[in-house]
């Protein structure tokens, strides 16, 4: 994992209550640089962008077409195509990344989850190369924090299950491709194998 922690400014500055829970996100920069989409530093200088008013913004949407405010958004990990992980938020740190979210009947995530962006777009899906980085990192966090695999959802199912409980915010796409979160994009079960295979190799040890 590399470390590329983003500025202050793209943090809220609190601690995690804890870390009970994963929130799984895409991301990429398709929107404001079509050519570089999918790579990992213009999507890190997107977030840079996304956090500052159009008049300090450095790259990105500077013009009348784009939100004059800063939008607040950020992540504690990107995982680019080719299976790429890019720390950007400490781990011990709240960053913005679910909004209106409910997980297993807990509200308000940003303050006890970890936000994973996985680099692609709503239709793009995901790397075989990413979802074997993904499995890895979730065996390092259900190792350090007793993350287990109900702990973890896309942003799509935290936000429905908050507008199912009255939240008036917006649904989400990401990263299933469909709003209510039952979409096919992001392929769970090709997770939990992956996962489980790392779990597997952490318990028997290294192989001699």
């Amino acid at each position: 994992m590399f470390s590329k922690i983003l500025p202050g400014y793209c943090v809220p500055g609190r601690p995690l209550d804890s870390v009970d829970g994963v929130v799984l996100h895409y991301f990429s920069a398709k929107n404001v640089d079509p050519e570089n989409a999918f790579d990992m530093h213009a999507c890190r200088r997107l977030f840079m962008d996304l956090n500052r008013d159009r008049s300090l913004r450095e790259w990105y949407m500077k013009d009348s077409r784009w939100p004059a405010s800063r939008m607040y958004a950020s992540a504690h990990v990107m995982i680019g195509r080719a299976g790429e992980v890019w720390r950007l938020v400490e781990f011990d740190q709240q960053a913005w990344h679910a909004g209106a979210s409910v997980l297993n009947g807990r509200a308000q995530c940003n303050r006890w989850t970890l936000g994973i962006e996985l680099i692609g777009s709503q239709h793009s899906g995901f790397t075989d190369h990413q979802y074997a980085s993904l499995s890895e990192l979730l065996a390092r966090l259900e190792k350090d924090f007793g993350i287990h695999e109900s702990d973890v959802a896309g942003h799509d199912t935290v936000r429905w299950a908050a507008i199912q409980g009255g939240s008036h915010s917006r649904p989400k796409y990401d990263p299933s491709g469909r709003k209510d979160g039952r979409g096919d994009n992001f392929d769970y079960e090709l997770m939990r194998r992956l996962w489980e295979n790392e779990r597997q190799q952490h318990e028997n040890g290294p192989a001699r």
